[in-house]
């Protein structure tokens, strides 16, 4: 067993939280540049970007990336169409995500430039701050708060977060077709923003569905999604057999692929986004408290060892990534953190 000496140990959580932090930003870049923003080389191939997941995971992390925030702003004022607000505001309600304030303020801008009600609604939904000092929204990668020395962003301003005024730098495209990652805007761009796409994105990936599973992993309603299958089986096309009880629903997702996707041949990833960056956004909380920084290598694995009991155990189980975070049993701190690590790297890169 490999033994680490009193400052090798207290060196670990921190190193982790920054290393954390490269990653995370890492896949944010992946996937926004998959969707069509300019300013990173390799995109995301393999797995279906979530787009209200995304906004809402990035509204937390990119607070440390101000380049990747506002290309984030660039896309939305280019692609707001396609984003569904109700269901952001059910994952934001459902998962409790942290960053809903940061998230009202991105509404704001975009109710300010295209004059949509739906985002006037969500801007409105969390109420401006009344806080005469506000609060930093960019950070430096130490946790420093990033300094706004001149005029401030008149929006963010409102809603309690400092920071220099938005510019639009008209980069971003509309989001290119024909590639997994862009597969539900895709369906969307056909059939709606509803409950409809939803499910036959669901059906197509995972072949069958009863409609709880559809339900539960697309963030509508029991009976959205009912009502939504009724329609589709008019079609011909969707399978269920005639008793209710027990019962699922099959589509044969391989046409419909090969017309989308233009024969893409590699298998196509199936993630539920919303329980998974909740997850990470936890542990990143975690990793960014000083005082689980400071604390011992036994309080810490104590911590984390709870932390995946309570909280990410569940939620990689929903999202389709069973237990690759495994809560050990007890045993040597720096084993339980080094394995910790680990795990998390490996989650990260299947889910890339």
């Amino acid at each position: 067993m490999k033994h680490f000496d009193k400052e090798q140990r207290n060196q670990m959580p921190e190193e982790f939280r920054d290393h954390l932090l490269e990653s995370l930003l890492e896949m944010l870049w992946r996937q926004w540049s998959a969707l069509g923003v300019s300013g990173y080389g390799e995109t995301q191939n393999s797995v279906v970007v979530d787009p209200e997941a995304l906004l809402i995971f990035s509204c937390s992390i990119c607070r440390y990336d101000s380049r990747l925030f506002d290309a984030m702003l660039d896309w939305l004022d280019k692609n707001e169409r396609f984003i569904n607000i109700q269901r952001l505001r059910t994952m934001v309600s459902k998962e409790k995500f942290a960053a809903s304030g940061i998230l009202a303020a991105v509404a704001a801008c975009m109710a300010e430039k295209n004059l949509t009600l739906k985002w006037r609604r969500l801007a409105d939904a969390a109420g401006r701050i009344a806080d005469k000092d506000g609060t930093g929204l960019f950070f430096l990668k130490n946790g420093n708060p990033v300094p706004v020395p001149g005029s401030e962003d008149t929006i963010f301003r409102a809603y309690g977060y400092l920071r220099s005024p938005v510019e639009n730098r008209n980069r971003a495209i509309a989001f290119p077709p024909y590639s997994p990652a862009v597969l539900r805007l895709q369906i969307r761009a056909l059939f709606g923003i509803g409950a409809k796409s939803e499910a036959l994105l669901y059906l197509l990936l995972n072949e069958k569905g009863s409609i709880q599973n559809i339900a539960s992993d697309t963030f509508y309603s029991w009976r959205s999604i009912q009502d939504a299958l009724f329609e589709m089986g008019h079609s011909g096309l969707l399978y269920f057999p005639e008793s209710k009880r027990g019962r699922f629903y099959r589509l044969d997702g391989k046409p419909w692929l090969d017309i989308l996707l233009r024969g893409h041949q590699n298998p196509i990833k199936w993630i539920c986004w919303p329980p998974l960056f909740r997850a990470l956004e936890l542990i990143w909380e975690k990793f960014n408290n000083p005082e689980f920084i400071a604390a011992s290598p036994l309080a810490q694995a104590a911590e984390l060892r709870e932390l995946v009991r309570t909280d990410i155990a569940v939620r990689l189980e929903q999202a389709g990534l069973g237990s690759m975070i495994p809560n050990c049993g007890a045993g040597a701190e720096e084993a339980y953190l080094e394995s910790f690590r680990k795990n998390i790297d490996t989650l990260l890169r299947e889910v890339s």
